[in-house]
């Protein structure tokens, strides 16, 4: 067992705890423009604007599969049950990219994950449209297929929380965000949109086989883009993984794990809105296939606002009252939309709030790890942290998903907004979240 280390460093004093060679980023990886502030930079930053575009055409892929594969569940299956299994293969998975982080950060040129994991996937999803336009996507079949897309999804969601560290300063990464949100906002909207009218007009194998289509591009424009930087310096996997470990013990991560914590109750309800979405408009809607389009646009609308608020304010140094902030805006939408009339402009606004609250807190957490964490170690550290939200989300796929079938909407709503009420208690409880900055 390692050493005791120090006490940790005051949260206040979290930006300058981090060692001095990776708080500049070394010239060579820095893209030119760098050294200026806001969404101007980044516009002119060709090689983030190339990789920012095999993104944004991979989640919009994305999209288009995550607003079909809960549908076809329910369709299939009748069980809101059979859904949160579905999801609990899903999420569960995605825990797991601490597993495989290790070999993120030891890849000189992380490109290279996303031009072998796209094209598994394309094969993936065009095996699940195939099946299932022949009526063949058994249960068995599409779990399966789930945890391939999944597993892929581990690696090249590693190299996500990598990428804009090596393509930018620190002074850029909530500008960044909001630029990427807004963006793949866009894209996640178009891709609602079109898995809805897939699913009206072809079923699941038309979106199936568009997502397999643009993940062919993707692997195109991610040709085009090296994503050299700092690798990590341990001489094996098993050195490498315990070393990331270890980061959370020192005096700079132990702040982490309280993040970590707040995380663990917020993620239980990570699918809950997708969840929710399904049963508000499988229940209060006559036309249920385009109210669940029209909340789940409305859902991603809030967080794109959100995203570039955030971007044109640059709270660096405020990430705790993000954070808090977030969360308390989150318990008041899922409050709102659990009393809503069964109206859809009205659910649409709670929903929205929703998104925008909980893309807030998204926006924060994720945007505060890239800037503190060193580069070499930002894989496996992200990673690390992801296992606490990934098993509570697992988790919270099956519980929601049974009392979905169990209890009224809209009490199950208003449970899960008093447990994200309960989550700004623990935030505020907990020091070093309340301080964090980078």
């Amino acid at each position: 067992m390692a050493e005791p280390t120090p006490p940790p460093v005051p949260p206040s004093d979290v930006g300058d705890a981090m060692p001095p060679t990776p708080q500049v980023l070394p010239s060579a990886i820095v893209a030119p423009g760098a050294t200026t502030r806001g969404f101007r930079s980044i516009l002119a930053n060709r090689r983030y604007l190339l990789y920012q575009s095999s993104v944004i055409v991979a989640t919009t892929g994305y999209s288009v599969y995550a607003v079909s594969i809960p549908w076809l569940a329910f369709q299939n299956s009748g069980s809101f049950l059979v859904v949160g299994l579905v999801l609990f293969v899903e999420v569960g998975i995605y825990a797991l990219t601490f597993l495989v982080a290790p070999w993120v950060d030891r890849t000189a040129d992380k490109r290279a994950i996303f031009l072998v994991g796209f094209p598994i996937q394309a094969v993936a999803a065009l095996i699940l449209g195939f099946t299932a336009s022949r009526g063949e996507l058994h249960l068995p079949l599409l779990l399966g297929l789930v945890a391939v897309l999944s597993v892929i999804w581990d690696f090249e969601w590693a190299v996500f929380q990598v990428a804009p560290r090596l393509l930018l300063s620190k002074d850029e990464l909530f500008a960044a965000q909001g630029i990427s949100g807004a963006l793949g906002g866009g894209a996640a909207i178009g891709g609602f949109a079109a898995g809805a009218g897939f699913i009206l007009l072809s079923g699941v194998s038309g979106s199936a086989y568009l997502y397999a289509g643009l993940l062919l591009v993707a692997t195109a424009l991610a040709s085009r883009v090296p994503l050299r930087g700092a690798q990590s310096a341990e001489p094996g996997y098993f050195a490498g993984f315990l070393e990331g470990w270890e980061y959370l013990r020192s005096a700079e991560g132990r702040p982490l794990l309280q993040l970590g914590m707040l995380d663990a109750v917020v993620g239980f309800f990570a699918t809950a809105p997708a969840l929710l979405i399904t049963l508000f408009a499988d229940r209060s809607f006559p036309d249920p296939s385009f109210a669940y389009g029209i909340l789940f646009t409305a859902f991603v609308v809030g967080g794109v606002a959100v995203d570039l608020t955030l971007g044109h304010f640059n709270p660096r140094k405020r990430i705790g009252f993000v954070l808090v902030g977030g969360l308390a805006a989150a318990a008041v939408a899922l409050a709102l939309a659990g009393i809503a009339p069964p109206e859809l402009l009205a659910t649409a606004a709670a929903w929205a709030m929703a998104g925008g609250a909980l893309g807030g807190y998204t926006s924060g957490k994720f945007t505060f790890q890239w800037g503190y964490v060193p580069g070499d170690r930002l894989a496996r550290v992200t990673s690390n942290l992801y296992v606490f939200p990934g098993v509570s989300g697992a988790a919270g796929a099956l519980v929601v998903g049974d009392l979905a079938g169990a209890i009224p909407g809209s009490s199950l709503v208003e449970l899960i907004a008093g447990i994200f009420a309960l989550a700004v208690l623990l935030a505020l409880l907990l020091p070093a979240v309340r301080r964090f900055a980078f």
